[in-house]
């Protein structure tokens, strides 16, 4: 998702900072996804690898993505990092993420 948004090849290594998932311009931009699918009843998903970061999945969450899709070897640790938090605790994350700077 990062590649699109800022238009990043993922094999220039001088952009990879461009490419973290964790960025809050890009969190901003899926918080604003996920709000319009939710205006509009429509479900907003995330695929890949930051789908199946358990440490980013709960951000993704918060911010109101409802599906999150990802390699199955990815499915334990996201299932326990977001099975040890609330859905308010997930939103706090985001709202946290999305007041930091890069």
């Amino acid at each position: 998702m990062a590649q699109y948004t800022f238009a990043a090849d993922r094999q220039h290594s001088a952009l990879a900072d461009l490419l973290d998932p964790r960025r809050p311009a890009l969190l901003e931009l899926i918080a604003r996804c996920a709000r319009a699918g939710l205006e509009a009843g429509k479900p907003v998903g995330v695929c890949g690898e930051a789908a199946g970061d358990p440490l980013l999945a709960p951000l993704l969450v918060g911010l109101g993505v409802t599906s999150l899709s990802m390699a199955p070897v990815c499915v334990p640790a996201v299932r326990e990092a977001l099975a040890g938090l609330t859905l308010a605790e997930c939103r706090e994350r985001a709202h946290t993420a999305l007041d930091t700077d890069p």
